[in-house]
């Protein structure tokens, strides 16, 4: 008769074996690129303080697969909207009503008073490309606005199905 000895494990040695699991299934490929190529990246990863090449070549691929998936229409498509304005009440009203009179999904903003004169409002989107687009668009064409930067992302359906964390 075998004796088995059960023992907590704490949530460290959790998270080891999940990072020993996802290493496992890492498949490792070769890649021919021109030596300045190569030089400009590596001064990249190390301004980045990137552990290496590998994971900042695979945030590359991430951001190049999900600007494909962006461009592709696909459900999922999540955004943030980045804009700096001019801080006055005209137009902090009219920034409102664009958002609630669009199409696109806001599913929260975040208002941040810069300085005295300006502000800076961060807007999470989720929904189809177009009517994220449009509301960028019609956002950066206001009065007083002056930058806007969308930053686009793609979590396909389903995908956080067995995350733990619950909102």
């Amino acid at each position: 008769m075998q004796t088995y000895l059960l023992k907590c494990v704490t949530s460290s040695e959790i998270v080891l074996l999940l990072w020993v699991i996802r290493v496992m299934a890492l498949k490792r490929f070769g890649v021919s690129v021109p030596e300045d190529l190569l030089e400009k990246f590596d001064k990249l990863v190390e301004k980045k303080k990137y552990v290496g090449r590998s994971e900042a070549i695979r945030d590359a691929m991430r951001e190049f697969i999900s600007q494909t998936e962006w461009e592709e229409n696909q459900e999922g498509t999540m955004a943030s909207l980045n804009i700096v304005y001019q801080h006055k009440p005209k137009l902090m009203a009219e920034l409102m009503r664009v958002q609630h009179d669009g199409h696109a999904n806001v599913v929260s903003t975040v208002h941040v008073h810069v300085s005295k004169s300006h502000c800076l409002e961060v807007i999470t989107l989720r929904g189809k490309k177009e009517p994220i687009e449009d509301l960028a668009n019609k956002i950066s064409g206001l009065k007083g606005i002056e930058y806007v930067r969308l930053f686009t992302f793609f979590l396909p359906e389903g995908e956080d199905e067995n995350h733990p964390h619950n909102h």
